[in-house]
């Protein structure tokens, strides 16, 4: 009786096992065609992340195989210790990049270890990720080509639009948006009111300060005001922005639009005239520069049309910052406002590539005195 007792007691455990090994083969099933699914970067058709007492889980989207559409990725499962900052955390894990089992998986990235550690920053605001980097260019060369591109925006798009509050995404190096989406060769995206701002001010140097080309990178807002730092092409190629010639252009906005307040480049620092000060002439201007051969050309504009109304040169240096002071003197003109352009002219090709403007109003003409006797 004991023996048959013990030869049931067996039978049950082998079909306890054998329940329990057919269960875990459909949860690897489901778990492997969740993994090799194609999600669809939107929020109702992608996970979200979720948290228990000591953990936060979400997916970061890699490549697998060899597809044919660079913009086809597949959600890879994380789980990291629980944080309010998930969007954070999955752009992290995303630039680890795959872990060796994946890799032997198939699965492959545009990132890999070298940038892990590269993100410096995640906000969403009002359905907008922006995402800023460490540049690391160098360490993915091939994202300039096509594919390249599609192909690493599409991870960082769906690892990022998995989450409900985000709706589009904006990338930058170290703040500078126009950078990363130049190194792509793609235009940057839209942003409503900064993209406005970048507008005025790109128009105000090509129309006002005269320069040939206008390439925006950081663009710095609080509340009304904002500065978007532009550069001027290179010599020898258009498409390619000088970086080490900065122009930082400050704007107001106002009623819905925004205006111009001032523009200042490291180079060229002006002490005299002052924003807001009425000239009549000649006035004086003084200040530090550190440009080519020392030569600054000074240039004074009315409102109406940029209309040019007096030209002049001052001297700093040509290896250091270094003073210059000089008597400006232009046409009078009967009040109004207008500019003080301080500039820097190539010696290449005799393009602005650096403008410090200085708002001003005009005193208008000044009476002629005569001596009697």
């Amino acid at each position: 009786m004991k023996r048959w007792h013990d030869k049931r007691r067996v039978g049950l455990v082998v079909g306890a096992v054998v329940v329990l090994l057919a269960v875990v083969a459909a949860v690897l099933v489901a778990v492997r065609a969740d993994r090799t699914a194609t999600p669809t970067p939107t929020p109702s058709a992608t996970p979200t992340a979720t948290s228990t007492a000591d953990i936060t889980s979400f997916a970061v989207y890699f490549h697998q195989g060899t597809p044919d559409d660079p913009r086809k990725v597949v959600a890879v499962p994380r789980s990291v210790p629980k944080t309010e900052a998930v969007a954070t955390a999955a752009l992290t894990e995303l630039l680890r990049g795959p872990g060796e089992a994946e890799r032997k998986a198939g699965y492959w990235s545009m990132f890999e270890g070298e940038t892990a550690g590269d993100l410096k920053s995640v906000r969403v605001v009002s359905g907008v990720a922006y995402a800023d980097f460490l540049d690391f260019r160098e360490l993915i060369p091939n994202a300039t080509s096509s594919f390249g591109s599609a192909a690493l925006l599409a991870e960082l798009d769906a690892t990022l639009q998995q989450f409900p509050t985000v709706k589009s995404t904006v990338y930058s190096f170290n703040g500078d948006v126009a950078a990363f989406y130049h190194w792509l060769q793609l235009t940057p995206p839209s942003q409503g009111e900064v993209q406005d701002a970048i507008g005025e001010a790109k128009r105000f140097l090509l129309a006002v300060a005269g320069m040939r080309g206008v390439f925006a990178g950081t663009v710095r807002r609080t509340g009304n005001l904002a500065e978007v730092t532009c550069y001027p092409p290179t010599p020898d190629d258009v498409t390619v922005p000088s970086t080490g010639q900065p122009t930082v252009v400050t704007l107001r906005r106002d009623g819905g639009t925004w205006s111009v307040t001032g523009t200042s480049a490291g180079m060229i620092q002006v002490d005299a005239p002052h924003s807001g000060d009425v000239l009549t002439t000649p006035f004086t201007a003084t200040g530090r520069a550190h440009v080519f051969e020392g030569n600054v050309t000074v240039r004074v504009l009315t409102d109406k049309g940029a209309t040019e109304i007096g030209r002049g040169f001052v001297t700093g240096g040509g290896d250091a910052l270094r003073l210059f002071t000089g008597a400006i003197t232009f046409a009078p003109v009967n009040g109004g406002g207008g500019w003080v352009l301080f500039q820097e002219f190539s010696a290449a090709n005799g393009d602005v590539v650096l403008t410090t403007a200085v708002r001003v109003g005009f005193g208008g003409a000044q009476p002629t005195v005569t001596a009697n006797g």
